[in-house]
């Protein structure tokens, strides 16, 4: 495993001081010497710096559909799991196998538990924070750009069928415009807080650009800059629109105001 790899993996409890003080070292060790490590593990703490100012409003919101059932599931899942292992009358081989299943199970439903319950907090904070919304799509714009083709080009038309073939998204997607500066290179299924999106990923004059569409969200429109990157936010026709770029692009007024005409 590489070192960047070691690191990718103790980021999360890095970041929320769970280490021993020996591995967070280790960790910090790598940060001072590995740039693209290091500008990750300020993503990370950003994002987690804004859960934390969201967190004092988030009790007083409702939770999102769903997740109270998926709980009461897994407490009912629980129970049965402790039922069986009150019964002592198996063969000791089958014990054994139930006293390690007492142990385990508690603790998977423990952490699937807590997994909910991050990302119903994540999703709630992420629908009142515009900070939040655009440090979760920059940091996902940055690791799309470096996991794909940028000298690639590609047609509209293409894009459009494509990601409506794949994932059943029927949206226009601006093609390139040499006025603008505007090269289309492709899309992608990414993820936020809320779920899956379509990403829709552009060249302006050498500079990466991403657009991403949030169908049946509504914004007002803000414009910010989060870990470097500029952020426009803008609605229209129930779908909210988010234009990321290097906050030092050049040419990005001509590019955004083509981008907002074009998408709708």
């Amino acid at each position: 495993m590489s070192e960047c790899q070691r690191t990718l993996d103790r980021l999360t409890s890095y970041v929320d001081h769970l280490l021993t003080s020996d591995e967070r070292a280790d960790v910090e060790r790598h940060l001072e010497a590995c740039p693209p490590c290091r500008r990750l593990a300020t993503r990370e703490e950003g994002g987690r710096a804004v859960l934390r100012h969201e967190s004092t409003r988030l009790p007083h919101d409702a939770l999102p559909p769903g997740l109270r059932t998926r709980c009461e599931a897994l407490a009912r899942e629980h129970a049965a799991a402790r039922r069986a292992t009150q019964d002592r009358s198996l063969h000791p081989v089958r014990s054994l196998f139930r006293d390690w299943r007492s142990n385990l199970v508690p603790t998977a439903l423990g952490f699937i538990f807590l997994v909910f319950t991050a990302a119903a907090l994540l999703s709630i904070a992420t629908r009142h924070s515009d900070v939040l919304l655009a440090a979760q799509l920059t940091a996902d714009h940055s690791k799309c750009f470096l996991m794909s083709d940028r000298d690639a080009s590609a047609d509209a038309h293409d894009v459009e069928r494509m990601l409506a073939d794949r994932y059943g998204w029927n949206i226009h997607v601006p093609p390139s415009s040499a006025s603008a500066g505007v090269q289309l290179i492709g899309a992608r299924r990414c993820l936020y807080a809320d779920g899956p999106v379509p990403h829709v990923m552009y060249r302006v004059r050498g500079q990466d650009l991403s657009l991403y569409v949030l169908n049946g969200v509504s914004r007002h429109a803000s414009e910010l800059v989060t870990f470097g990157h500029r952020s426009q936010i803008w609605t229209r026709n129930s779908k909210t629109y988010v234009l990321i770029s290097s906050a030092t692009t050049d040419g990005l007024p001509d590019a955004t105001r083509y981008m907002m005409s074009e998408a709708y």
